[in-house]
């Protein structure tokens, strides 16, 4: 029949995939620009938090250094390799969208593919923070510093701590019971990237910060696209 639509209930993200994407991607920046306030109120505390705690970053890590074993280091760096966003970030995005698709439960799809955005938002983010701080990694056993606009350096902020936290966040407002268990596991994955060491504590914080923020902007952009397209009740 002429101008019949399919119903909105049955569309998922292969729908139209690249306009989805864009519309997430979209909500998203309009989620962060409508809530800008609350996100430089964050920004600023952690801005305060990291003048506070940088002051303890070296001789935690040279604490960590007396009892840091070649075992220690061995787990950390396969947990840390693990935790790469091409790996296991991914796998997990990966494998519930599997689990959703053989069970048939296309209302995860949006949420699913909103976490995958913001992993890879995160990333990008990353990478033009990175050089903008310029601070060596501890494991070169280089002075800590903050070397502006040294393309060199990448350690501030951490990019495994964005990815993971982006994924939490993610699935937080959208899949709460995805995001608990998945919580752990980033943590661990953070901790690692000390332990190896390739990241300050400051590192870590900072990094988790910004992939949080960028995950939840999209988990809020999931949901005003299913309440759009009436896969949710609206707000009251």
């Amino acid at each position: 029949m002429a101008g019949h639509q399919t119903p909105v209930g049955q569309r998922g993200l292969s729908h139209l995939p690249w306009r989805t994407t864009g519309e997430l991607c979209h909500g998203a920046a309009r989620v962060a620009w409508t809530r800008r306030q609350s996100l430089l109120l964050v920004v600023a505390a952690l801005a305060a938090a990291l003048l506070i705690v940088h002051q303890g970053d070296h001789p935690f890590m040279v604490w960590l250094a007396t009892w840091r074993t070649p075992e220690v280091v061995a787990a950390a760096k396969f947990v840390s390799l693990i935790g790469e966003l091409h790996l296991a970030p991914l796998g997990v995005v990966l494998t519930a969208w599997g689990l959703a698709e053989w069970r048939q439960q296309k209302d995860r799809r949006i949420p699913l593919g909103a976490t995958a955005l913001a992993m890879a938002a995160s990333g990008i983010l990353a990478q033009l923070l990175k050089p903008i701080f310029g601070r060596p990694r501890p494991h070169l056993h280089i002075p800590d510093q903050f070397d502006w606009f040294n393309v060199q350096w990448d350690s501030f902020p951490s990019g495994h701590s964005m990815h993971w936290a982006a994924l939490v966040g993610g699935l937080w407002l959208t899949l709460p019971r995805f995001a608990t268990w998945t919580a752990p596991v980033a943590v661990t994955v953070m901790a690692a990237r000390i332990l190896v060491p390739r990241h300050y504590p400051t590192d870590v914080l900072a990094g988790a910060t910004f992939g949080l923020l960028c995950g939840l902007c999209f988990g809020q952009a999931a949901l005003d696209y299913q309440r759009k397209h009436g896969r949710l009740p609206p707000t009251s």
